[in-house]
């Protein structure tokens, strides 16, 4: 179900409000990333630590079906991570 118009203009002005009102709340809720001690970590360095993970459990119960989707899981998240990075840093 999409929004109307009215309803997305309506959003959009709660959202401008909110940066005007609190702009350290509303950078906290964009949803670029996890804060952890002052850093923030994406969504991909997540999924690339979940992968790892993944990759040292099967590793360790000798499952090569875990392991396979740790690695899988790893390349995925170093990918979305450097596509980020990219995106944030190279000017165009």
């Amino acid at each position: 179900m999409s929004l109307s118009d009215e309803e997305q203009q309506r959003l959009a002005k709660l959202g401008r409000q909110l940066e005007e009102e609190d702009p350290r709340l509303a950078k906290s809720l964009s949803g670029n990333g996890v804060r952890v001690f002052g850093f923030t970590i994406g969504a991909g360095a997540l999924v690339a630590l979940a992968g790892l993970l993944l990759l040292f459990v099967g590793m360790a119960g000798n499952s090569l079906l875990l392991a396979m989707l740790g690695v899988i899981a790893l390349c995925a998240g170093v990918l979305v991570s450097g596509s980020d990075w990219y995106r944030r840093h190279v000017r165009h």
